[in-house]
Formats: C-alpha cells, structure tokens, sequence
C-alpha cells in the first residue's frame, strides 16, 4: 500500500479495523476461555496494531511473539538501517549479490511477480525515484535532470534472486529496492501465519493500512472493516464484511505535499517518473497479505478502467475510487462492501 519507509504515515487510517464487540461477548467466546489482548507500536513507519483471542497466558504469548516477528523483519527491510537486508542489497548494486534471510528473497520475488503481471505498473526499484521526490523527508518536486537520472535506474527486470543460493542482486550501480508497497502486507500474513500455528483461533493483524484476519470474529458474524474516504479524513467510504483474509488500501492522502498549489502524493508511476493520476484510492481483498498490498498499488497507477480489468483477471476483489469521486467495484466486491451515503464526491 504505503511505498515509503520516511517518516510516520499516516496510512493507518486507509483501512481501519472495526472491532464492535465488547469485552462481555468476547469472555463468553468458547466458553470463557478465550481473552482479547491488544499490542500497538509504531514499526515500519507506521502504526502496528495486533489484536489476539486465545486462552490466557497464550493470548500474552502469542501477541508478544507477534510484535517481536514484526521488530524482526522491520529490521530485515528498512532502508535507514546500514545493516538491513534492503540497504546491504542497494549498497552492493551493480557489484555482486548479496546473501539475504529467506523472509526477503521470498519478498522479493513476490515483489517482481506482481511487477510482471502489471507490466512494471508496480516496481520494486523505483528507490532513486521516492529519494528525488524526497517523500521521507517532507516532499520537494525534482529538477528534470535528477528526474530523468533517477528514472533510468527504474527497472525491475535488472533485478536478480537466487532463491537456492539465497542472494539478491541489482545488476546496476545505482538502483535502490523501495519495498514499502509490498512489505507490510508481507509481514501481516507472516504474522497472521505465526499466530494460526500457534493455536490463536482469531486475530486482526494491522501494519498502516495492511489487514490480515485469522479466524472467525469471537462475537460472531463477518470482522467489519472500514475504507477511508479520500477526501474526509473523518469519514468513511465503504465497510467491508470480511471472513478472515486479507484487505489493503493505496490511495493518495496517505502521503504527499504541495508545491504552488499543485498536490504530489507518494504512488509514483514508473512510466513516467512523476506521481500516478486518476485514481484517489483502490482497496484490495486478497487470498495473500503481499498480493492486496501490491495489487493495490498496481491498480492504482494502471487508472480506472486498466485496473479494474487488472483485479478481475487475477480473480482479487477491488473498491476502487477516481480522483474524480467515481466508484467502481468488481463483483466479489460489491458483494463484501457497504458504500456510505457519501462515496464519491
């Protein structure tokens, strides 16, 4: 969803988890054996929030163990740490490969699958890019000369795993991974995984506007889920009713600036070089974390009618909003979400 790893975003509110329940009906689930414990944090540059249903103690566990494995791969892909996977990757671009923890080859190739499918809508490397626009440190528009040397570093197809030997390798001094729109949805399902094996029967896993949903909601009936509206940020678009699986939102109020009175928000297009136009947000609902976060992203920059055709033909449901106030949702979706009296604009 959210490409940056700068500073905090405020893209948690892309896709706010509505937990209704009170407490009462949640000790009266199985019995009065289960607890609701809660853990937040700010990770990834982002708000983290992990909420669990298991038995006592395991409850405890289970959440600690949670925040832990996030801490872990925060400090696996955050580009500001010298020793992290992504830094080790770019430091070492257009010189060798690097030997980097399975948790990130296997980001990484989900990363290059989604930029296949879209046609590089969605690109992984498009790091010199997101540093000339300087999103992670309040936004400036680019001269053309650093765009355009930026822009030639952009290609996804120069970038190697070997999944046997464990490596990564961009073949080009220069190019930089830039994970954000895909490594929280990857770390949600990781987690969301963890917490399944370990015998949590229910949880809402939130990384920024990255869900993940194991298990049944204890209160019962579908988890409800609230979409943002982009141009209220008190207000909301439409409540998805989910039954566990994976929801994502890229839109753009999550991050950007203004330069004479021109808004630029974070989603570039790597066709161009400059922010995606058209589109104010799409959500995703997908059978994978890293899919929602990415195909989000994708269909964004691909615009109304060519991300729309892009969700359907990978069987994943989309809500997606044209900066116009249009509203269109494929038909899975139209099947999950409630639009509010005021979607589209």
């Amino acid at each position: 969803m959210d490409r940056s790893w700068g500073a905090s975003s405020r893209s948690g509110r892309s896709i706010v988890a509505l937990l209704i329940a009170a407490a009462f009906f949640a000790a009266l689930w199985y019995g009065g054996r289960t607890e609701r414990v809660e853990r937040t944090a700010i990770m990834m540059d982002t708000s983290v929030r992990v909420v669990v249903y298991a038995g006592g103690w395991d409850a405890e566990s289970a959440a600690n163990a949670a925040m832990d494995s996030i801490a872990r791969l925060e400090s696996l892909w955050h580009p500001g740490r010298a020793d992290s996977d992504v830094s080790r990757i770019n430091a070492a671009a257009g010189a060798e490969p690097v030997v980097v923890a399975p948790e990130t080859v296997e980001l990484v190739q989900a990363a290059l699958q989604v930029a296949r499918e879209s046609g590089g809508a969605f690109d992984p490397t498009i790091g010199p890019l997101a540093a000339a626009w300087g999103f992670g440190e309040g936004g400036r528009v680019p001269d053309a000369a650093e765009l355009e040397a930026a822009w030639a570093l952009v290609s996804w197809r120069d970038v190697h795993v070997d999944p046997e030997a464990g490596t990564v390798f961009l073949s080009r001094p220069g190019m930089q991974l830039e994970l954000g729109a895909v490594a929280k949805g990857f770390a949600a399902r990781l987690v969301r995984d963890q917490l399944a094996q370990a015998g949590v029967r229910a949880a809402l896993v939130q990384l920024g506007g990255s869900i993940a949903l194991l298990g049944d909601r204890p209160e019962g009936g579908p988890w409800r889920i609230a979409v943002q509206h982009p141009r209220d940020p008190q207000g909301y678009i439409a409540t998805l009713s989910l039954d566990g699986g994976y929801a994502d939102t890229a839109g753009d109020y999550q991050r950007y600036f203004e330069a004479d009175g021109v808004r630029y928000h974070h989603i570039l297009d790597p066709s161009t070089g400059y922010p995606a136009r058209g589109m104010a947000s799409v959500t995703v609902v997908a059978p994978r974390g890293e899919l929602a976060d990415a195909y989000a992203t994708a269909a964004f920059v691909l615009g109304m009618e060519e991300g729309y055709r892009f969700l359907v033909e990978r069987g994943v449901e989309g809500l997606l909003v044209s900066d116009a106030g249009e509203v269109r949702m494929t038909p899975g979706m139209a099947e999950l979400a409630e639009l509010t009296q005021d979607a589209g604009w």
